[in-house]
């Protein structure tokens, strides 16, 4: 009967040190910013984003061969001219993958442009599973929306309300 015992809770803390093991730690987050990170502009410039702490941020995830991402494009940047002058709000688009270089500059893209690795770190991080996929961040650095989803310039005018 005591062996029995022993032997149960022996396995008991095997599984216990095996399920703990497996389950990754989550990163400690910056405080203020939920989700940060740092990658490279297309000129190799860093860019992180807990810099940026205090401005609303709408970041748009997209491929170089996606329809959807290149009809967003024109709103994007009409957002972007809207808000530039007054720096109250910052457009970032993220590519993910190839091509995005040509992607820019075949589509007159006039916000800041950010590439994701090769692991598409950022991606994953932001659970990027389909594209464009815009994410709205609040002042405090809070999302305070995710959108998979091409948007029009009045969808992404009410939800940038949101993050004024």
């Amino acid at each position: 009967m005591k062996r029995q015992l022993f032997i149960i809770l022996l396995s008991s803390i095997i599984m216990i040190f095996m399920v703990t093991g497996c389950i990754p730690n989550p990163p400690t987050p910056t405080p203020g910013m939920e989700k940060d990170f740092t990658l490279l502009d297309l000129s190799g410039q860093s860019f992180t984003l807990s810099d940026h702490l205090g401005k609303p941020i709408v970041l748009c995830f997209f491929m170089s061969n996606c329809p959807a991402c290149k009809s967003e494009v024109p709103h994007l940047n009409s957002v972007h001219q809207k808000y530039a002058d007054s720096e109250e709000l910052m457009v970032i688009g993220i590519g993910i993958r190839a091509g995005i270089a040509e992607f820019v500059q075949s589509q007159g893209v006039q916000y800041l442009v950010l590439q994701d690795d090769e692991d598409e770190t950022v991606s994953d991080l932001y659970s990027v599973w389909s594209v464009p996929h815009n994410v709205f961040i609040n002042r405090q650095g809070k999302i305070t929306r995710q959108i998979a989803q091409s948007l029009s310039e009045s969808g992404l005018e009410q939800y940038i309300n949101e993050i004024l």
